[in-house]
Parts: structure tokens; C-alpha cells; sequence
């Protein structure tokens, strides 16, 4: 297999098939195979199957095949160890959780109060292991938007905060500031629709720091202490890596990406994020790409990836996946997404100095 890179910085030490999901600090990877997690504790060497996840007949059909299961978004959206053993995930289908040991997981009882209730892109959790998450679909209708938290490991949801109709499309994901002691929480997509907010640590209060521009519009986050960095996620204008003052606003454009960006991790001392090749006036190449920085300052573009033959909108966009969470470990996880010879398969690799 052929792996383009931009320069000679990043070795590619071995593949597998799967998704990655998740790493943690002490280096564990978790990835998901049709439905069942995988993990990892060397480097990708070896992995051992954890538990699955429910799935409809369909979608469990549709896993044998690569097409079907891009199709029909069948994969692991967001999965996290909690401090008991446990887990919880989402999926298209749903939010799930499992106790310690159990190989199986179970459907969380969410409270949509009388409302269908949308699974969400990300999971984040919190203090004591809070669950939060917030809808994530299409919502071309701009209904009301809800976050959901759990205080029982994923057990059970409740509506903690609405958003009125037409206020944001959806919740790209949340962030807990162990400093500020709240909740950030990243919203999408249009005109007035994108911004980053402030969800209280009790889940009562909430306030946007920004809103209103697609410089606002973000899915993953690098916590600075004093502020946020991100690349941004837009089809409707240039995306850039920015760096944004958490007491005012303020922002900066740091580095100009050739795509919009969804997915950032951080590998050691290696900061992480990709973009994905999302065809529009403004992102018009055809190859997704992974950039890493060192001091979050200086951005290079380490490797990229073809987008392949079939329908971005009913056989994905080119992504290059990176795990949600963080690892001390320098090893990089990436997984491919719609791309040529990488679709279906997690990478990992190494910096060379």
C-alpha cells in the first residue's frame, strides 16, 4: 500500500481495519469494527475485542459490506472509558452504555419529553462521570435543539439546556474546562447559527462566548489555558487553524487549512488535527489531509490522502479520522474515511525528527 506524505516526517509503522474512537492518556486506543470495540495497549501491535454495540438487523448486515456501511453512517460515532469500568457510545442508531465487564452494551433511556430524539456526533464527559452531548442531524426544518446529560454513567438522559428553534442547526460537540469549571459548548452551522457558548458545571446557566461567523464554527478544540485553538469547519469560507482568547473572544488566524476540519488529537507532544475534502467555491481539493504542530504555532502537512470514486453525499467525504481524547504516548492513530487505498483502515505511524 502506497502512503503519500508531504515530507519525511511520518513513518507508518502498521495498518488494521477499523475506525479509531478513542485514545487515553496513558497511550490505550480504542476502535470500533462493524460493531464491536476494539483496544490496544501497544501501539496497535495487537488488539482485543472489549464489548458490542446494538445494532437493527440492517445495519448488522450492512457492516460485512464497506459501501453499505458508508451508506448507511454505520459506524462508531463516539465511545469513552468511565472511571468505573464502564463505557458509554453513540452511534446513528443511539447512545449506549455497559458496567464493568460486560461485553454487550445497552441502550440508554434518554427523556426527549414527547420529542424524537437525534444521537448526537460527539460524547464529552464531565466531573464525576457526567455524560453531556447535544442533537446532531441535519435539522433542514431548524427545530429546537436540546443538550442531554447523564449523572448515572449513561444510563439515563434529561434535557438539561433547549435551543429555540432556528438558534443553531446542531451541537457539534462539548468541551469541560477543568480551569473555568464549565462546559464549552461548539454549535453549527450557518449565517447566524455557529458559535462556541458556556454550559454551566451544574448544567443551569448558559451564554455564548461567540457567535454568528463561520470563523466560530468548530468540532474539536485544543484547551491553552487562556484560550481555545481549532481549525474551523466550513464549507462556506476559507478554513484556518484559530486561536481565541476564552475571556473576550478575540481571535487569530494561525495557519490557512486546505479543508474544513473536524477531527484534532493530541500525540505527546505532537498536536494533531485533519481535514476533510468537502467539495464547495472555497475547498476545492480533492485530498484530505493530516497536519501536526509541535508548538501550535507552525503547521505542516505531513501526509494527505485522495478522496476515491464513489458519491461524497451518499458514500461519505474524504476524511482522514482522528481518536477523540488525548494520549501521552507520541504514536499517531488515523483512520481513512471515503479515500483512496486507506478507506476502512486505521494507520499508525510515528514522527522522525
Amino acid at each position: 500500500m502506497n502512503h503519500p506524505r508531504d515530507n519525511e516526517s511520518l513513518n507508518i509503522l502498521r495498518g488494521c481495519p477499523g475506525r479509531v474512537v478513542t485514545v487515553q492518556p496513558d497511550g490505550l486506543c480504542f476502535l470500533g469494527r462493524r460493531s464491536t470495540v476494539f483496544r490496544s495497549g501497544d501501539d496497535g501491535v495487537t488488539w482485543t475485542p472489549v464489548l458490542t454495540i446494538p445494532a437493527s438487523p440492517l445495519r448488522r448486515a450492512a457492516g460485512w459490506s464497506r459501501l453499505a456501511a458508508r451508506l448507511l453512517r454505520h459506524e462508531v460515532r463516539a465511545f469513552f472509558p468511565l472511571s468505573d469500568g464502564g463505557f458509554v457510545a453513540a452511534t446513528r442508531e443511539g447512545v449506549f452504555f455497559s458496567s464493568r465487564g460486560e461485553r454487550r452494551m445497552s441502550p440508554s433511556r434518554i427523556d426527549g419529553e414527547g420529542l424524537a430524539v437525534f444521537p448526537p456526533m460527539c460524547l464529552t464527559i464531565g466531573p464525576d462521570d457526567a455524560v453531556l452531548w447535544g442533537e446532531y442531524w441535519a435539522n433542514r426544518e431548524r427545530r429546537a435543539v436540546r443538550l442531554f446529560a447523564s449523572r448515572d454513567r449513561g444510563r439515563t438522559f434529561q434535557v438539561i439546556h433547549t435551543f429555540p428553534p432556528g438558534e443553531i442547526k446542531h451541537v457539534h460537540n462539548l468541551y469541560f474546562d477543568p480551569r473555568r469549571g464549565h462546559y464549552w459548548v461548539l454549535a453549527g452551522d450557518h449565517g447566524t447559527e455557529p458559535g462556541i457558548g458556556r454550559l454551566s458545571a451544574d448544567c443551569r446557566s448558559f451564554d455564548w462566548l461567540v457567535k454568528g461567523r463561520q470563523t466560530f464554527r468548530a468540532v474539536c478544540v485544543f484547551d491553552l489555558g487562556d484560550h481555545l485553538l481549532y481549525g474551523t469547519d466550513s464549507e462556506k469560507e476559507p478554513n484556518a487553524v484559530i486561536r481565541i482568547e476564552k475571556s473576550s473572544g478575540r481571535f487569530e488566524r494561525i495557519q490557512e487549512l486546505d479543508g474544513s476540519c473536524i477531527y484534532a488529537c493530541r500525540f505527546g507532544g505532537c498536536y494533531a488535527l485533519s481535514t476533510s475534502v468537502e467539495p464547495s467555491e472555497v475547498n476545492r481539493s480533492n485530498e484530505a489531509g493530516l497536519w501536526i504542530s509541535d508548538d501550535l504555532h507552525r503547521w505542516t502537512r505531513v501526509y494527505h490522502a485522495r478522496k476515491d470514486r464513489w458519491n461524497a453525499t451518499y458514500f461519505q467525504f474524504g476524511s482522514i479520522v482522528l481518536p477523540r481524547g488525548e494520549s501521552d504516548r507520541e504514536t499517531l492513530f488515523f483512520s481513512g474515511q471515503a479515500l483512496e487505498g486507506i478507506d476502512g483502515q486505521t494507520l499508525v505511524a510515528e514522527i522522525v525528527a
